[in-house]
């Protein structure tokens, strides 16, 4: 159960955070891993140590998927060097923060941009590469504000998930007829460079601390299983999904 020798998956935002914790777990199943980053460098380092570790082929790749023509010609040179992918991870995201009265325009469209037009682009150029698969799966990454906007002056951040939530069950209904399935991992709290800024004010670990039945937050390596569940034969009845990795919070 659970294989995933033979198979290929593209993983953006894949040098580090959830998307390396992910790309760890898919390599650790036997997929190749192509690694997309805005930090060219960041993707080697990640790919050689993937490789290192688990004995698969791992690649880097440059890409700012908020950018259509970047992602088209990401998905062109995708297509020449391995044919088909079996699995697209869609992590790449950021997130500002500003009360919603003061967000500045250029930054609300920014993590527009990146968080839910780059999953959009990604999925629509490589389409055409997952229909070569015998078991097509895309995997975006959601977030807790899907169900519950748990943090003030993130207007932007939760509008962009709450797009990906809808956009994740969209392509579900449509592509189900092409055999794609399109799921979502919704993380809860997760120590990253991207919530740095959250984790350094002791008030509010606290408070989700006292959220989390578990009693802990998140490590990117607690998303491994749900991925390589997600990519796997295992799942190949679930789609439209969104599944809440979130120590408990949800349940609150």
């Amino acid at each position: 159960m659970f294989d995933l020798k033979g198979r290929t998956a593209l993983i953006t935002g894949g040098s580090r955070g959830l998307g390396f914790g992910i790309a760890q777990g898919l390599a650790e199943a036997g997929s190749t891993v192509l690694l997309v980053s805005r930090n060219f460098q960041e993707a080697v380092e990640a790919a050689q140590r993937i490789s290192k570790e688990y004995k698969v082929i791992a690649k880097a790749y440059e890409c700012d998927v908020s950018k259509y023509e970047d992602v088209k010609k990401l998905i062109e040179i995708v297509e020449e060097e391995f044919g088909k992918l079996d699995t697209v991870v869609n992590a790449a995201g950021i997130n500002k923060r500003y009360p919603a009265e003061k967000f500045p325009i250029e930054e609300f469209e920014r993590v527009i941009a990146v968080n839910l037009l780059g999953t959009y682009y990604v999925c629509k150029e490589t389409f055409k590469l997952l229909r070569k698969s015998d078991n097509p799966s895309i995997i975006n990454i959601g977030s807790l504000t899907v169900e519950e906007v748990t943090m003030p002056n993130i207007a932007a951040y939760a509008a962009s998930k709450g797009g990906v939530a809808s956009l994740t069950k969209a392509l579900a209904k449509e592509w189900g007829k092409y055999g794609i399935r399109v799921n979502a991992i919704a993380p809860g709290w997760y120590k990253t460079k991207m919530t740095e800024q959250v984790f350094n004010d002791p008030e509010k670990v606290e408070y989700m601390l006292k959220r989390i039945p578990l009693g802990r937050t998140g490590v990117p390596e607690d998303l491994k299983g749900v991925a390589v569940f997600l990519a796997s034969e295992e799942s190949r009845y679930i789609t439209g999904q969104i599944i809440f990795v979130d120590g408990g919070w949800t349940a609150n």
